[in-house]
């Protein structure tokens, strides 16, 4: 028997080619944090830890209740800044690990994947992301990250600002992109 959320899925996506509104998402996001529920009870694998890390976050209005994906992510962020960024360094804003491993999934299930793929598409996706993602900071991921959040700039591009403790206490950085 098919999963009633996999129907869901499958039909909501197909409808729409391009994600450009938060309820989109957050349906999305939501969908499929129920199928990844219904995995884990099938199996106890959590193979797709920063889908279900995004579909939380996005739901939450801060995250401070630290897993391993956020430290993972946030640690490779960490490591990543440079306070002058050139045109490649703020790559981990359009969250290319999120984008393979959702594609992964969609892919495993049949589902539509092409917002994906399709570069213009992911952009989108991210920056509607990003805006329901706005002011839900993540809280103290990292010894060296207070805190993590994404910035509404409406729609006119991704902007996420990250304040510093430990060695780097008192620093602030905030990096984005425009369209």
């Amino acid at each position: 028997m098919k999963v009633q959320v996999i129907e869901k899925l499958n039909k909501f996506l197909n409808e729409r080619p391009r994600i450009k509104e938060e309820f989109e998402v957050i349906y999305i996001m939501v969908e499929l944090r129920k199928l990844l529920d219904r995995e884990r009870e099938s199996n106890s694998l959590d193979k797709y830890s920063l889908v279900r890390f995004h579909a939380d976050w996005a739901l939450h209005t801060r995250k401070d209740k630290i897993t391993p994906s956020i430290i993972e992510i946030m640690t490779n962020i960490s490591n990543s800044i440079d306070p002058y960024p050139k045109n490649d360094d703020i790559d981990f804003l359009l969250l290319p690990e999120f984008r393979k491993e959702l594609s992964k999934l969609l892919k495993t299930y049949d589902l539509p994947n092409e917002f994906c793929i399709d570069d213009n598409k992911w952009i989108n996706f991210m920056i509607v992301l990003a805006q329901v993602l706005a002011d839900q900071p993540i809280v103290n991921p990292t010894d060296d990250i207070s805190e993590f959040r994404y910035i509404d700039i409406k729609r006119e591009g991704i902007m996420a600002n990250i304040d510093f403790k430990g060695a780097k206490a008192g620093a602030s950085i905030t990096l984005g992109f425009g369209l």
